[in-house]
C-alpha cells in the first residue's frame, strides 16, 4: 500500500469581506499556536517600536466564539513608509523563522499593497465626494517640545514632570488681542490637529482589559469630521505675541484657532459629572498624569504600515504553522467589499477605496458591493488575497466537510456579523 501524506487546503469564506486583523485572527481561532503566533507579531513590531498585541473572545448571536485580534502601539514607536517596509519585512520574516512558500506569501502581498498604494496616489483619478466645510483663521501656533513624528503627551496636568518651553506664538496683527489675558491664571487653547488621518463615526479606543467599539463622539479620538483640539493651560506671563504656557499635549507647530480664558465660576468642575464609560479606567490615569504614550489609529481606509508588516508577519508565520497548502487556497464567492464611502488621506471616496480596488483588477479578483454600506474589504485584505492568489468556487462545489472552522471577528458592529470564516480541509493523499 502506497504511503500516504496529510495535505491541509484553506477555503476562505468572503461574504463579510477581509482584513488582515480578521484573517490573523481567523487563523489563531483554526488552531494556530496563539502564543508563538502572537510572539512572532510582536517580534516584528519590536523591529520598529513597541506594540501591545493580543486576542479577544467574542462571541456571536448563536454563541459561537470567534477571535478578534487588537494592536496598540506604546510611546516611541517608529513612523514607518513603504519605501522601507519591505527590508523590515524580510528581516521580520528571518527572526520569527518564517521561510519557502509562506516567506513569498507574505512578500507577494507586501508587493502588492505598495504597488496600489503608489499607483492610487501618483494617478489622481479618483475625485473625492463634495463635503460641507467652512473656513477658519489660523491665529498662531503652539511650540512645544515634541515634534512631528514624536509622541505628545495626553492631558499634561503635572507641570513639575514635564521638561522644555511652551507656549502660543501668536501672528503678529493678532497680539493686541492678549490684553487682559493675564489677569487670569488658565486659558483654553483651541486647535486644529493637523496629523488627523480622518474618521469613523465607530472607534475602538484601547481603554481597559476589553476594548470595545465606542460612538466617535463619545471618545476623545484625534481623528474626527472637524479636527479640533481643545488645551487647558496655564498661563505664565506674556512676552510681546507669545503666551508662556504649562505644558500643552500639542505637536510643535500645531495651528492654533483661537484662545479662551478658563473662568473657574463658570467652567469649573460640575459635582453630578461622571466620567462615563471610562469610570475606573486604569488607561485614563495615563492621562491624567500626562504620561506619554500612543495610541492606536482607531479607524481609516488603511491601517499604518507598521500594523501591516505586523499582520503580513503573523498571516505567515499561521500559515505555516498550520502547514496550509498555499498552492490550493479557495474561495467560495466572490469577495463582498461593502458598501458607502470611506474616508482616505485624498477626500472621502466610494468603496472599494482606490487601493482596494486597484489590487481587485491588476490580480482579477472577483467581487461584489454589499451586503452592508460600510467597507468589508480593506488595502490590507486585498493585499492577502493577491499574496494567497486562490481559486474561486462556486458553493456548490463544496461537497467535501472541512475538518475545523476558524472565525475572524472584525472591529464593526453591524447587523450581520463582522466575521471571515475560514475552513481547514484536510485529505490524505497516495505519495
Amino acid at each position: 500500500m502506497p504511503d500516504q501524506k496529510s495535505e491541509s487546503t484553506l477555503w476562505l469564506d468572503p461574504t463579510m469581506g477581509i482584513s488582515g486583523d480578521m484573517f490573523a485572527a481567523a487563523l489563531l481561532d483554526l488552531g494556530a499556536p496563539r502564543r508563538e503566533m502572537l510572539a512572532a507579531m510582536k517580534t516584528a513590531g519590536d523591529l520598529f517600536g513597541v506594540a501591545d498585541i493580543h486576542t479577544h473572545l467574542q462571541f456571536l448571536a448563536d454563541d459561537t466564539p470567534a477571535q478578534q485580534l487588537h494592536i496598540h502601539w506604546l510611546a516611541g514607536t517608529e513612523t514607518l513608509f513603504f519605501d522601507r517596509a519591505q527590508s523590515y519585512l524580510d528581516q521580520a520574516l528571518t527572526q520569527t523563522g518564517v521561510k519557502g512558500e509562506y516567506a513569498r506569501f507574505a512578500q507577494r502581498a507586501l508587493a502588492a499593497l505598495i504597488e496600489a498604494e503608489t499607483k492610487t496616489h501618483a494617478g489622481g483619478q479618483v475625485e473625492p465626494q463634495p463635503i460641507e466645510q467652512v473656513s477658519l483663521s489660523i491665529i498662531g501656533v503652539a511650540r512645544t517640545p515634541y515634534p512631528y513624528g514624536g509622541n505628545a503627551p495626553y492631558q499634561p496636568l503635572k507641570e513639575d514632570e514635564t521638561e522644555g518651553d511652551f507656549y502660543i506664538e501668536l501672528h503678529p496683527q493678532y497680539a493686541a488681542g492678549l490684553a487682559e489675558l493675564p489677569t487670569f491664571t488658565h486659558l483654553f487653547i483651541i486647535s486644529y490637529l493637523d496629523r488627523s488621518t480622518g474618521y469613523s463615526l465607530g472607534v475602538t479606543p484601547p481603554w481597559g482589559e476589553r476594548p470595545k467599539q465606542r460612538g466617535l463622539f463619545a471618545t476623545r479620538s484625534p481623528n474626527r469630521p472637524s479636527p479640533i483640539g481643545l488645551t487647558r493651560a496655564r498661563i505664565r506671563r506674556l512676552e510681546g505675541n507669545r503666551v508662556i504656557t504649562g505644558p500643552l499635549d500639542l505637536f510643535d507647530g500645531t495651528p492654533v484657532l483661537d484662545l479662551k480664558p478658563f473662568i473657574p465660576s463658570l467652567d469649573g468642575g460640575i459635582e453630578s459629572a461622571s466620567d462615563g464609560w471610562l469610570s475606573d479606567s486604569d488607561h485614563l490615569e495615563l492621562h491624567r498624569r500626562g504620561i506619554p504614550h500612543q495610541h492606536t489609529e482607531e479607524d481609516g481606509h488603511l491601517r499604518e504600515v507598521r500594523d501591516i508588516l505586523v499582520l503580513l508577519t503573523g498571516a505567515a508565520w499561521g500559515l505555516q504553522a498550520l502547514e496550509i497548502d498555499l498552492t490550493r487556497i479557495k474561495c467560495l464567492s466572490s469577495v463582498q467589499v461593502g458598501g458607502g464611502t470611506v474616508l482616505t488621506s485624498r477626500g472621502r471616496l466610494p468603496v472599494p477605496a482606490p487601493a482596494t480596488q486597484a489590487i481587485l483588477e491588476r490580480f482579477d479578483i472577483p467581487y461584489a458591493p454589499g451586503p452592508v454600506e460600510v467597507e468589508l474589504l480593506t488595502p490590507a485584505g486585498a493585499a492577502i488575497l493577491a499574496g494567497l492568489s486562490p481559486s474561486f468556487i462556486t458553493r456548490q462545489e463544496t461537497l467535501l466537510p472541512a475538518a475545523k472552522i476558524g472565525l475572524g471577528m472584525g472591529q464593526r458592529k453591524l447587523e450581520r456579523p463582522n466575521v471571515l470564516r475560514i475552513l481547514n480541509y484536510r485529505e490524505l493523499k497516495n505519495q
